[in-house]
Formats: C-alpha cells, structure tokens, sequence
C-alpha cells in the first residue's frame, strides 16, 4: 500500500507548530531550514535562511564540521545567543541521501541548574556522612556493603573490614548489653530491618577497634520509590562511657544499699543501748539529784537555822537583862527595843525563806527610808556583848565612821540581817583579835556600809567565789549561804556587793546602794493608832499566841472571843454579830480560807484579816482585806482592824496587802 505524501506547506506548518527548535543545515553550514522555535532559541530571522551560521553560534559551526567529518557528536551545550545566562543542549543527526545535517535544539537551564544542585546537595550530605561520630553502613537487599563512613572504617583495619552484614556480624559476636547473652540468629537490628521491621535502639556489646565497645544499634529499611526494601541503613552510637559510669553507679547504689541495710540494723541495736543507756543515766540523775536536793535542803535550813541563831542570840541576852534590869524602866525599854529589832530580823529571815519557796520578787511596798548608820549602830549594840566569846580570848576593836545624810529604801530587817551576817563574818576572821571597823558614805547617786576587818583575808580564788551558794571555808562549821545571802539582799535592794580582800591584809565588804533624800515625815513620831471599840473573834490554836494576841487586843479596848478551831469558830460566826475576824491558817480541822469564805458570802461588812505563819496563795489572799505574816507588829495589828481609808499608822512589819472587798 502506498503512502500518500503530504503537501510541504502542511509538513513546514507541523514542524513550525513542534516545541522543539529544529534546523536544517546543508553541507556549507547555510541554513537550510529552521522552524519558529528555532529562530526564537537561536535568533533567527527569514533573513537568515540559506545563509551560513555567523559567529554568534562558533560551537555550532565547529560541531557541525565535526558530524561533516563522521565524527560522533550526541549533543552540545552552548548559551543562547540572545540570553548567555540560558542554556542550549544541541543534537546532530546527519540526514541519509542528502548532505544535510538535521539539528534538534532545546533549553536546559533549569535542568542543568537542578543537577548542580543536586550535585551539591550530594557532597554536602557525603561530607555529613563522613563527619558524623557515630558508625553508618549502608547494605543492600543481599547483605552487602554499599557504604561506611570514616568512624565506621575506622572500626577495622583497612585489609580486614567488612564487606557483608554477615561478617560484620560475625566479627562483633554482639551481646544484649542488659542481659549479656547473645544475639539469637536473626534478631540484630539490621536483620529485622531487612523484613521490614523498624526496630527501636538496641543496646549492645561488640567487639571492635581491637577491644570491647557498648554501642546503641539503630537500623531503618531503605525502601525505593515503589515502596520495595532495597537495602538498610544501620548507626551505632558508642556509648561505652556512659555505660560504664552508669554500671559503676549502679555497683555503688548497690553497694550503697548493702551499707545502709548494715548501718540500719546497727543504728537499731545502737539506739536499743542508748534507750537502755540513758534510762540507767535518768534513774542515776534521779537518785543523784535526790540526793543534791536533800544535800541543798540541809545546807538550807543549817543557812536559815545560821540566821535564826544569829537574831535569837540578842534576843536571849536582852531577855536575861531585862529580867535583870526590871526595876529600872529606862533600862527596859531599851532591851524591849533591842529584842523588837532582833524580832525583825529573825521575821525577815522567814520571809526571805519564803519568797526564796516561791521565788517572789521583793514588796517594794513594804520598804521604808533607812538610815545605814543607825542599822549600824543596832547591829553593833546586838553583837557587842558576843565579841568577847567570838574572839576565843583575843581584844577585839571596834571604829566607826558615818556619813549622817546615809538614806536607801530598803526592808530595814534584811538589812540587819545582811550586817548582821557581816559583822560575824568578819569576827570569825579575825580569831585572834583585831579591829572591826563599820564605815557608811554616800554620794550624789549611791549610799554604801561598808565592814572592814583586819583578818586572815582571802585567796584571790576565794574572792571571785565569795558569793556563791553554798561555798564555804569553814568546813563543816559553814553552810556557805552567809556571804550568799548577803549578796541576794543586795541585789533585791537594787544594789550591789563589792569584795576588798588579800590573804594576810584584812576584807573589806561594801554593800551599795542608791540613796534616797530623807523627808521630815519619814523621821516623825507615827501617828497614834485609832482607837474604837471593836467585836473581834480571834481563831489562833496556838496557845501562848492566842492569849497574848487576845490581851493586846483587850487593852487596847477591844471585845475580844478567841476559839482554837473551824467548827468553834463557824458557831461563833452564825450566833453572833462580829465587826472583825482574825484567823490564823493552819487549824487543828481545816482551813482560816474556810472561815474568811463563810465571812465574806455571808457577813459582807465584816473585817477580814489573816495572820499566818504560811506563804499565803495570791488567789486565796484575795478573799480577805489584809494578809499580816507572823510575827507581827502590834501597831501593825491594830491599824489593820480598821478600813484602808481610816486614819491608820502605816505598817512596819511583813505585810502582805490585799484587794478590799
């Protein structure tokens, strides 16, 4: 069957209409034919046809001299002549029969600019390959080794490395990392990732590098563009650093957890012995302070039976002279003062003993203007007919120097009793005689009686603990609590103690405190105690003391029913009508508080007064109108029989006051 041909306008209109650029060119180079796309590529023009291709196109000339020749030429890249930063691609196909030379153009710019790209992007990743710390092999679908990277050749001497899975397997004899056995066939990671497993990072142990190395193995399947496994990639990490850190603190968390096991079971037998230990200390500290307690208790009452002693002495010598001197009334009265000021003493002495049981601070209330040099002169006066005895035979002296404006505020008793323990002391240290000297001053600030002797003296060890309770020179025959109580009047007094002392050179103790100016009223005669007969029951079981309270009382015109009990006086009370009720205490059947309750709820406008020998409770106190402490003055008795705002003289003696009700 023959062919029809096509009409040449019809064949030049489909070449014209073709993308690609298409010439024609005859044996001279001349351009025979081209067609639109390649008068566009090339810069062609109707013009341009049948003549020779120009120096614009050099390459194309010199390539079609070489296709004239019979040399083979696939293809030329040269610029575009109207655009050299576009690129052409040429293909030469000589035309059989004719001596014409067939030309296909077309442009490859994006072509060529996506290949060097891709070219970069290549080294880029290679060089990423080679850098990377951790091994990369890349195997194909059979095993073999298609790349490493430079750390996974370093891995291997350059004439022993793997070129399969298989021998690098069997080079490694991997081990699990955890549970160190080995590698069951089939179950590394890249032989799963083979099957098509992507497997999670693996620890394990391989030998590489001439020695043992713990590696996290990764493998991923390299799947091609239609999804089919076409190799694996596999990366191991060299963790063997780590590991090893964490195994070694893993051993001393073990070894950690062993000691702790040992230190607990001996911290439990440790604290059974210190449990057993310390009740045998408690039960020795217990018995220990038992006995400091009764050691300190005896001290105590061998200190206050000391004091005692010490105001009783001037008591019985004025007592023998009073019986002496009866007849002679000047003399009387001078003992009967005399035994009244050693009265006071031995009183303050209680009190101090009581507020020491209760640790009360001083009633500042109950002080009054003090003159040091008349305390000092009642003190000589007490002590004076002692000396002799004290001295064992030798001449004691005495000298005095007094400063007449002397004043402090103070509990005149306890400051007896302060020189009064200072004039003994000062006796004791001088036992062969010598001269006892009794000196008071005063300044803008501060009054001061000082007792100076010219005995044995003492340590400079001695001084610093003069003060101290229960610290002691003399043995057995001192309690320790003389100079101690001196030092705790002082203080009470918001005063000082100072000691002067040297062995061989005499002591000087200085008792400081501050002054006060004396005011007229301080030095006059009190005011009379009013008078105004009263219907008192007194309730007191002592005997002696019921009946000269009773005697004091009646002289001084007063009715007076005294009873010795609770039940007596609990009669008294609902039978009669009483103005004033004076118990004691510490009653044979019960409590005074009783008596002063009943008074109070029942006889309101009863006078309420309690004398006790007892350190009274605040919160009892407060049910009667006065609290007196024996021994008590009888001015003080008698004001107290009267309301606070009655024209009384002011207490001289221990009285505790409180709330009127």
């Amino acid at each position: 069957m023959t062919v029809p041909m096509l009409p040449a306008a019809f064949a030049s209109a489909v070449v014209d209409a073709l993308a690609t650029a298409v010439l024609v060119l005859d044996g001279d180079g001349a351009v025979r034919y081209h067609n639109a796309a390649a008068a566009e590529l090339l810069g062609l023009t109707a013009v341009t046809r049948h003549a020779p291709l120009g120096p614009a196109q050099p390459d194309l000339t010199e390539a079609l001299a070489r296709v004239r020749a019979g040399e083979r030429v696939d293809s030329l890249r040269v610029p575009m002549p109207t655009d050299p930063a576009r690129l052409l691609e040429v293909r030469f196909s000589v035309l059989e029969g004719d001596d014409a030379v067939l030309a296909a153009v077309s442009e490859v710019t994006d072509r060529e600019a996506l290949r060097l790209a891709l070219g970069k992007r290549a080294r880029e990743l290679a060089a990423i390959f080679d850098a990377t710390p951790s091994t990369v092999r890349v195997f194909d679908a059979e095993g073999r080794l298609l790349r490493a990277n430079r750390a996974a050749q370093s891995e291997h001497p350059a004439d022993d490395r793997p070129g399969t899975l298989a021998e690098l397997l069997a080079q490694d004899r991997a081990l699990d990392a955890l549970t160190g056995e080995p590698l069951a066939a089939g179950q590394h990671p890249s032989e799963r990732a083979l099957l098509g497993e992507a497997r999670p990072i693996h620890l394990l142990e391989v030998r590489r590098g001439g020695g043992v190395k713990i590696v996290e193995s990764h493998a991923s399947p390299v799947r091609d563009a239609a999804g089919a496994i076409v190799g694996v990639a596999q990366v191991d990490r060299d963790v063997t650093e780590r590991e090893q850190l964490r195994r070694a603190l893993a051993a001393e968390l073990d070894r950690s957890s062993a000691l702790n096991a040992r230190v607990s079971v001996e911290a439990t037998r440790l604290e059974r012995m210190v449990e057993q230990r310390s009740r045998e200390l408690l039960a020795m500290q217990e018995a220990r302070a038992r006995e400091r307690r009764l050691a300190s208790l005896g001290q105590l009452a061998a200190g206050v039976m000391h004091d005692v002693n010490n105001a009783l002495n001037p008591i019985m010598a004025a007592a023998w002279l009073l019986a002496l001197k009866a007849d002679e009334p000047a003399a009387v009265r001078d003992y009967a003062q005399r035994i009244h000021r050693a009265a006071e003493t031995g009183a303050a002495t209680a009190a101090r003993v009581g507020r020491f049981i209760r640790q009360d601070p001083l009633d500042v209330a109950a002080e009054e203007v003090v003159h040091l040099p008349t305390i000092a002169d009642e003190v000589v006066a007490m002590t004076h007919a002692l000396w002799a005895e004290r001295a064992d035979g030798g001449s004691l002296a005495y000298s005095s120097s007094h400063h007449p404006e002397a004043h402090v505020r103070a509990l005149s008793g306890e400051l007896r009793e302060a020189l009064l323990n200072l004039v003994h002391n000062a006796i004791d240290a001088m036992p062969n005689g010598g001269t006892l000297t009794i000196v008071t001053g005063c300044d803008a600030t501060d009054a001061w009686i000082e007792v100076r002797d010219t005995g044995i003296g003492m340590s400079d060890e001695v001084r610093d603990r003069a003060f101290e309770p229960f610290f002691s020179t003399k043995g057995a025959a001192g309690s320790g609590l003389g100079l101690a109580e001196v030092y705790g009047i002082a203080r009470r007094h918001r005063g000082v103690a100072e000691i002067d002392s040297a062995l061989g050179e005499g002591t000087a103790v200085r008792l400081r405190f501050p002054r006060v100016t004396a005011s007229p009223a301080d030095d006059a005669t009190p005011p009379a105690v009013i008078t105004g007969r009263q219907r008192i029951l007194l309730v007191e079981d002592h005997e002696d003391g019921r009946d000269f309270v009773s005697t004091l009382l009646r002289v001084s015109g007063h009715d007076v029913d005294t009873v010795a009990s609770v039940a007596e006086a609990r009669n008294q009370l609902l039978q009669k009508r009483w103005d004033v009720l004076i118990t004691d205490l510490g009653l044979p059947d019960g409590s005074g508080w009783e008596l002063i309750g009943l008074a109070r709820d029942r006889f309101p406008s009863m006078r309420r007064l309690v004398v006790t020998g007892w350190e009274p409770r605040v919160a009892d106190a407060a049910a009667a109108h006065l609290v007196l402490r024996k021994p008590v003055a009888a001015a003080d008795l008698l004001a107290a029989l009267h309301a606070p705002d009655a024209p009384v003289a002011a207490p001289a003696g221990p009285v505790v006051a409180a709330p009127d009700t």
